[in-house]
C-alpha cells in the first residue's frame, strides 16, 4: 500500500517528455481506484488523476 500522503508536494512529469505536475493531496476515489488532485506546473491547471498512473509517472530531479 501507498502512503499518498508521501507524494504531497512531489513534482512529476507525464512519461520521460511530457509536462511537469505537482501532487496537491488525495481527491475522491474514481471508478478506477485511488486518485490524487495534481497542478500542472505550466498552466496551473488543477485536475485528479489516477493513483496507478501517478506512481508510473518519473520524478523530477
Amino acid at each position: 500500500m501507498v502512503d499518498m500522503g508521501s507524494l504531497v508536494g512531489s513534482i512529476r512529469r507525464f512519461g520521460l517528455v511530457g509536462p511537469s505536475y505537482e501532487v496537491l493531496g488525495p481527491a475522491a476515489a474514481g471508478e478506477t481506484g485511488a486518485r490524487m488532485r495534481i497542478r500542472l506546473i505550466e498552466s496551473g491547471e488543477e485536475t485528479d488523476y489516477a493513483l496507478a498512473q501517478l506512481l508510473a509517472d518519473p520524478e523530477e530531479d
